[in-house]
């Protein structure tokens, strides 16, 4: 018989415990780029990817596609990206990453890569590497496997 942990010593707790603190370095991290981190993930995905619908980035995220109109409408009016019309399916816009939303997706891939590095110093890059790939099995396990990045063709 399995034995149920106590409310703070089981995995969940210790899960939810990281994530607060990640978030909050995330959040530090960020600051003064004037973007949230979904709003700088969607950024990052476009300037890596190319353009992208709404829809599309909803997927990708698994945020609903509310979210992702809030934070790309937020992004439009910063200037980090812009619409523009699919060439063959007339309903769908896709957006672009402007070079304003470019140089932001660099500064925070930037200011990102300074928390990394603490991390690397925390676990060892070796026990870093090893954590990464058994975290990413859980959303792997737990909500299939990650979408297509996008459903329309190009």
């Amino acid at each position: 018989m399995t034995t149920v942990p106590g409310w703070t010593d089981g995995l969940p707790y210790a899960l939810f415990q990281a994530n607060q603190a990640v978030q909050r370095r995330l959040l530090e991290a960020i600051d003064g780029l004037d973007v949230t981190i979904t709003q700088l993930g969607i950024a990052v995905h476009l300037d890596e990817l190319g353009h992208m619908s709404g829809s599309d980035l909803a997927r990708r995220f698994r945020i609903t596609p509310q979210s992702a109109s809030t934070a790309l409408a937020a992004l439009e009016a910063r200037g980090w990206v812009t619409r523009l019309r699919h060439p063959f399916h007339g309903r769908v816009i896709w957006y672009e990453v402007t070079d304003v939303g470019r140089a932001g997706a660099h500064e925070g891939r930037r200011r990102l890569g300074i928390l990394q590095e603490q991390f690397a110093e925390l676990l060892g890059a070796d026990s870093m590497r090893a954590t990464i790939d058994r975290l990413q099995e859980i959303p792997a396990v737990l909500d299939g496997p990650e979408p297509p990045a996008t459903m329309w063709p190009a």
